[in-house]
């Protein structure tokens, strides 16, 4: 279904922005990267709460200037992220901007690029799915996964409709499974395996 999103978001709360951005915009839809698609998904602003409560949980350790010890809750309770590597960034902001580097710059740092983390790695692990499938049931003849996961980067390149829509099933799917909803976690399963087949009908005629 295509339709554009109406929903605002106040941009005061920067967690909840880094959180909902090209991704959900209220009444249990979730959005393809490009806001022309959506899914909707019964229950899916319940599990997204839940789950911004959660990281939002220590975020007054940022504010108290120990953004390093946000980012081994993060890294200990919510997912595996490169901490130095953050950390690193960070520093480079503080240095960079000094005295004007504020509360929505840090968040933006170390929240935002901890939710990035997220999306990249069940992104990557939801296509290493889908080029098992293929290679699996032999739907394209002389392929192997390298170049089955060049031909996915030129469509994802291109803003593919599906693509899109895979990258935010995927990030609602750990969602889904971090805050222990199986019911949602089982129909972003449902979607992607929808998609999956659509993505690769389009492969088949490149």
């Amino acid at each position: 279904m295509s339709i554009k999103p109406t929903v605002k978001i106040d941009p005061d709360d920067t967690v909840r922005y880094l959180l909902y951005q090209q991704f959900y915009y209220g009444d249990d839809k979730i959005y393809s990267r490009t806001k022309d698609y959506f899914e909707d998904i019964r229950g899916a602003g319940d599990a997204i709460e839940q789950f911004y409560q959660l990281i939002t949980k220590h975020l007054d350790l940022i504010a108290a200037g120990h953004p390093e010890k946000y980012l081994k809750f993060f890294n200990d309770e919510i997912f595996p992220i490169p901490m130095d590597n953050i950390m690193d960034k960070y520093r480079e902001y503080e240095t960079l901007l000094g005295s004007e580097m504020n509360r929505g710059i840090a968040l933006t740092v170390i929240v935002g690029e901890s939710l990035a983390e997220i999306h990249e790695k069940s992104f990557s692990a939801t296509i290493n799915d889908i080029i098992d499938h293929v290679i699996e049931q032999k739907v394209l003849p002389s392929e192997n996964s390298m170049e089955i996961k060049e031909r996915i980067k030129k469509l994802y390149g291109k803003s593919n409709t599906y693509i899109g829509i895979i990258y935010s099933l995927s990030f609602m799917e750990f969602i889904a499974k971090k805050v222990g909803n199986k019911a949602i976690a089982k129909k972003c399963e449902h979607f992607l395996k929808k998609y999956f087949n659509l993505l690769i009908r389009i492969l088949k005629k490149d």
